[in-house]
């Protein structure tokens, strides 16, 4: 099956789930009567598809054509498709009464009122209706001089400016719904007009590119409408300012306020945004600033976007002779010649985290080496560490688990790779060597009586790909001499260390790799210390060395035998090291002109030696690994709701016998004219009318759902309290109950959904995903045996083992809810994991809004989830410690509805409104054309490595990408990697961090670690660990129990401060006093208790005490730790008292 082929295949498949999904919601039982997530083809349909007012138009021809005209040039693209947009609402846009409020512009919600979520207040909707050829429409809008109706231009400037950014985010990213909230027409102070546009939180999730480009496609319409530039004044200065200073440590730049200045009053827009979060404290009630908090969306814009990327902004408005513009060129710093210096770098160790270990400082000797090279589980940020140097950590990296490193990213995800170096240990009997199979060191914790480890002296390597330096835009390090550079060099690989040394003899060949020691690490003094000290035994044909000269040995990384009571050393790397031997004996210049011991053993021999370490890379644990069913706290089996009469426990039969009060939505039926709750009456979708809160009949609702299921037991189903959607449609009881008896429960918007780590995937063997050679075969790959490595398809997925029990469940839930709530024929009828394989399902990533369609094709005893770096990037992410989710295509398609998401700000994140049948590689997220797909690297490129080049050049040299083979057949296939994984399941199952009980004990186990890393200094790590976790925490939550609420331990509610009555003053019923025949209120009757407790705020006193008495911290963190620990003795310096206590007795 080629890739054409396989994408039919999938199509075909999804198509067939489509046709089930839409004779099921016909039924009437669902929100809508049809599928509600449309299919996409391409980044055109999704943009025409992911935004209401564009559906009815034929954006996506326009789209396409654009690209054809501008050669795939995204922003430009971007841009001429917002003024298409813009001219076509102004043109053709026609006003009408909103439906849904009937011109109201609210619509009741329970005793409240609240905007029309359609309309947003505005009492009339907009709609589109004539479409031409878009150049008619340009040459028509063109024509236009004076533009009269300012509503108009205000929607028709939102409609073009979200478009735009649609384009931008490929149509999968949340901005264009949630980033942008309006744009409308204020007046300057000199009477002109100017565009106003309003910017929310979620406008992050399209990055400083989209968010400067919307100003700039904002400009582009303000001027097409004659409207002026904005003039700011001095007071909505200081305000921005203000805001910046509050919402600095959310930014990622931070511009000083002169700049600030500079950007606020030059920029040709008014940037507004909803109030969020703190209040400012000055420059309040601005006549023309809505809200007194701290507008986030105009601060990201202003600071992430405008500042960072002046630049681009810059060479667009030059493109197009824009002017007004230059004032960016103060943010640009003048070009300078890049510095190729590799200096240690602090960065990643900015938060060291309780129970999450520092494995090295920076650049330090004994940590992680460099390679260059991709595994098959590498590339999109992730790297690849034997599987050994797992079990040496204790566990604390295995596959998927994410890990902050120094270069030349910000983080990765660890994967295993078995034909690189392993650890180089020192065990506690005094030998060492270096483990190249992971079953040679056992599992276990440097706490452990029977550990035998007592130090790694060298963790291993690191391969590293290039195109992560081209990525990260980072220097290429000088590569160290490798075998697979060595093959390059030498006509025939050597296979001993005679004939390594006559090549290197006869033809000037640098020596093998595996010979050279690593010299490197020790001075000239002590190489021929240790030269000095090895006794050779001819006779025997060993190398015998004294135990006090063993720690040369181990800093040099040979291996060290034990026999008889006599060490001595072992391996190949030692065969330079006695080839010199003899002429140590007779060497006699000052040992101070070498700079290290590698000089020192290349003065000494007739051949060329090359360094096999040129760069150490420090790293620290950071996010776990994960791979679990997702679930909402607390819990539910349905999104139906209970009221707020229930307990916490929130069971649907609790509300049945307290007859509580619901929220739902009141609808007519234009069929039957009857009122109705449902989404769907007759057949046909009904009508929204107002929600109301009362008494509903919530036994029928019971009874109906029961006597679906043949059952007559009241099963604990718990349901929401109440709903957040804006017009209150419950889910049908009956999916509750089955969610139940398969131990599921539901999300927010009605799918049943899998949260697990990105690892990138190209390659695979069935044998190791459990996949069986005619099952294989029948997916589409051409294998001839289980252990062959075949190519993953852009659109299979590999998932957790750990999750199989409850996939087999949530496909045995969706054929039961086909077989009894919609009365139609099961459709997995999955008995056993081999039967998951080939089914369907969706990838979704918490920010965006769009759905990737895949594949399951096997599990990997692994916690996170494998597919291809496209897959990956479609979602419009890397595998850096990302976590998405998955669910079952059919899951998604019948249970998903936009009825049930919150009408609030966000509340369209992380849902599937639209999804992606196949990946264009020229759409998805950019990072992913970088990915190495060269079999090997050119003679080439490791000698152009060693001047420490930029990146950038790398494809001159021979390194090859996706973006070299883009637009080409070979797009989507015949990649390659440089270095062979035996298993992708190798490594340890469990990371401590998830396994130990406490924090405490995290901690130990870290700090045990580090003594046993030569890379770490327990001190220094200590040191990080008070000063930017556990001080910060107890600070934290000390201001927390000085400022802290009560709350009712029954009922849970929540006060500011200690009711006068000293009881719960919530209303939890209502009776009729039998002697005044009036109406009492009864009140929770209990206890009131303090928020926040003594021992959550002196949780980490004992433990800094402890850590600082054993490994010592500087003295600013030591003076720091007695003052706060002074105060935490001070405020709960009363004997006796408990940690969690009533306020009154």
């Amino acid at each position: 099956m080629n890739h054409g082929e396989y994408i039919s295949f999938l199509k075909e498949k999804c198509n067939e789930e489509y046709e089930i999904a839409n004779t099921a919601r016909a039924k009437g039982i669902d929100p809508k009567n049809f599928v509600e997530i449309p299919q996409a083809a391409d980044l055109a349909d999704r943009t025409q598809k992911l935004l209401d007012f564009l559906r009815p138009r034929k954006t996506a021809e326009q789209i396409r054509e654009l690209n054809d005209i501008y050669e795939g040039n995204r922003e430009m693209v971007a841009i001429e498709i917002s003024k298409i947009v813009a001219a076509e609402s102004y043109l053709y846009g026609k006003f009408e009464k909103c439906p849904e409020c009937k011109g109201k512009g609210h619509i009741k919600q329970g005793w409240k009122e609240k905007d029309c979520p359609s309309c947003k207040g505005a009492t009339i909707k907009f709609t589109c209706g004539k479409n031409q050829d878009w150049k008619n429409t340009l040459e028509e809008f063109e024509q236009i001089t004076e533009f009269e109706n300012p509503i108009k231009i205000s929607i028709s400037c939102y409609h073009g400016i979200c478009a735009g950014l649609a384009v931008l985010t490929e149509g999968i990213l949340v901005a264009p719904l949630e980033g942008v909230v309006s744009a409308t027409i204020l007046q300057n102070e000199n009477g002109t007009n100017c565009l106003n546009v309003s910017f929310a939180g979620p406008i992050r999730s399209a990055g400083g590119t989209g968010q400067a480009l919307s100003v700039l496609i904002a400009d582009i319409l303000r001027r097409r409408f004659n409207l002026a530039k904005a003039l700011i004044t001095e007071r909505e200065v200081e305000r921005y300012k203000e805001e910046v200073s509050i919402y600095a440590r959310g930014l990622q730049y931070r511009p000083s306020n002169p700049q600030l200045e500079i950007i606020a009053k030059n920029c040709p827009i008014y940037l507004d945004g909803e109030g969020v979060g703190k209040e400012v404290s000055g420059q309040r009630d601005l006549p023309r600033v809505r809200s007194n908090k701290v507008r986030e969306g105009a601060v990201l814009v202003m600071c992430e976007g405008l500042v960072l990327k002046a630049p681009k902004i810059l060479k667009y408005t030059n493109a197009l002779n824009l002017d007004g513009w230059g004032w960016l060129k103060e943010f640009i710093q003048e070009n300078k010649e890049e510095s190729t210096d590799i200096k240690p770098s602090y960065k990643f160790l900015g938060d060291v985290l309780a129970g999450r270990p520092i494995l090295g400082l920076p650049m330090q000797q004994g940590g992680l080496r460099l390679r260059y090279g991709r595994s098959r589980l590498g590339g999109l940020a992730a790297t690849s560490i034997h599987p050994a140097t797992m079990r040496a950590v204790s566990g604390f990296l295995i596959t998927g688990t994410q890990m902050k490193y120094e270069r030349p990213g910000k983080a990765t995800v660890v994967t295993p790779c078995e034909t690189i170096d392993g650890p180089y240990i020192e065990f506690k009997d005094g030998t060492g060597r270096r483990i190249d199979n992971e079953e040679d060191l056992p599992i276990g914790l440097p706490i452990d009586a029977d550990w035998p480890v007592r130090k790694v002296w060298d963790m291993g390597e690191l391969l590293v790909p290039v195109g992560e330096f081209i990525e990260n835009n980072h220097p290429i390090i000088p590569s160290p001499y490798v075998p697979e550079w060595h093959i390059k060099v030498v006509k025939e690989y050597p296979k001993t260390f005679t004939e390594a040394l006559n090549q290197s003899r006869m033809h000037n060949y640098p020596m093998a790799p595996e010979y050279v020691a690593h010299f490197s690490m020790v001075s000239p003094t002590e190489i021929k210390t240790l030269l000095d000290n090895i006794k050779l035994d001819l006779c025997k044909g060993i190398a015998y060395i004294s135990e006090e000269f063993l720690g040369l040995a181990y800093k040099i990384n040979i291996n060290v035998g034990l026999e008889n009571g006599q060490y001595y050393i072992y391996g190949n790397n030692i065969s330079v090291l006695l080839n010199v031997y003899s002429k140590n004996k007779l060497f006699n210049k000052k040992l101070d002109s070498f700079k290290d011991g590698f000089e020192y053993i290349h003065n000494l021999c007739d051949y060329e030696i090359r360094p096999n370490i040129t760069s150490y890379i420090g790293a620290r644990m950071g996010k776990p690994e994960g791979a679990k069913l997702r679930e909402m706290k607390p819990k539910i089996h349905s999104l139906f709701p209970v009221g707020h009469e229930v307990s916490n426990q929130r069971k649907v039969y609790d509300a049945i016998i307290k007859e509580s009060k619901i929220e739902l939505g009141r609808r007519h039926c234009n069929i039957c004219d009857a009122e109705t709750y449902l989404g769907v009456c007759c057949k046909e979708n009904t009508t929204f009318i107002e929600t109301t809160y009362e008494k509903h009949n919530i036994q029928q609702m019971w009874d109906e759902a029961k006597d679906n299921l043949d059952t007559y037991i009241n099963e604990p189903i718990k349901g929401v309290k109440g709903m957040i959607s804006a017009e209150l449609i419950p889910e049908n009881l009956t999916k509750g109950f089955i969610r139940y008896k398969n131990n599921l429960s539901v999300f927010r918007d009605g799918t049943t959904r899998f949260d697990m780590v990105d690892i990138s995937m190209t390659h695979f063997k069935p044998s190791e995903i459990g996949l069986s050679l005619e099952r294989a075969q029948e997916l589409g790959y051409e294998v001839s045996s289980v252990e062959d490595v075949v190519e993953l398809k852009i659109q299979d997925i590999v998932l957790s083992l750990q999750l199989a029990e409850q996939l087999l469940d949530t496909t045995k839930y969706i054929d039961e809810m086909l077989i009894k709530l919609y009365d139609m024929k099961p459709f997995y009828n999955c008995e056993s994991v081999d039967d998951l394989f080939g089914q369907l399902m969706m990838g979704l990533a918490p920010h965006t809004s769009g759905a990737i369609l895949c594949r399951i094709i096997g599990l990997s005893d692994i916690k996170g989830h494998y597919g291809h770096p496209f897959f990956h990037a479609a979602k419009r992410r890397n595998c850096d410690g990302d976590i998405d989710c998955v669910m079952f295509l059919l899951d998604g398609l019948i249970n998903f509805s936009k009825q049930f998401l919150s009408t609030f700000r966000g509340g369209q994140m992380d849902a599937p409104l639209i999804l992606t049948t196949s990946i264009d590689p020229s759409e998805i997220d950019k990072e992913a054309l970088n990915l190495d797909i060269g079999w090997e690297y050119p003679l080439e490129f490791y000698e152009w490595s060693q001047t420490t080049p930029l990146a950038k050049d790398a494809s001159k040299f021979g390194v090859m990408t996706v973006d070299d083979v883009l637009g080409t057949e070979n797009q989507f296939e015949g990649f390659g990697y440089t270095h062979e994984t035996f298993d992708c399941n190798s490594g340890p199952r469990d990371n401590p961090y998830n396994t130990l009980d406490t924090m405490r004990m995290k901690t130990m186990v870290q700090f045990a670690l580090g003594t046993t890393l030569t890379s770490v200094d327990n001190k220094d790590q200590a040191s990080r660990l008070i000063d930017r976790h556990l001080i910060r925490d107890m600070r934290g939550n000390l201001r927390a129990f000085g400022q802290q609420k009560v709350r009712c331990t029954k009922c849970g509610a929540s006060y500011r401060r200690p009711p006068l009555t000293r009881n719960c003053n919530t209303i939890i019923d209502k009776k009729i006093d039998p002697f005044s025949k009036e109406e009492v209120e009864i009140t929770c009757p209990g206890n009131i208790i303090l928020t926040v407790s003594k021992g959550s705020v002196s949780k980490y006193d004992a433990l800094m005490e402890e850590l600082i008495q054993k490994y010592g911290c500087n003295d600013y963190t030591n003076e720091l730790y007695l003052l706060i620990s002074s105060w935490v003795a001070e405020t709960f310096r009363v004997p006796n008292t408990k940690n969690q206590e009533r306020l009154w007795d």
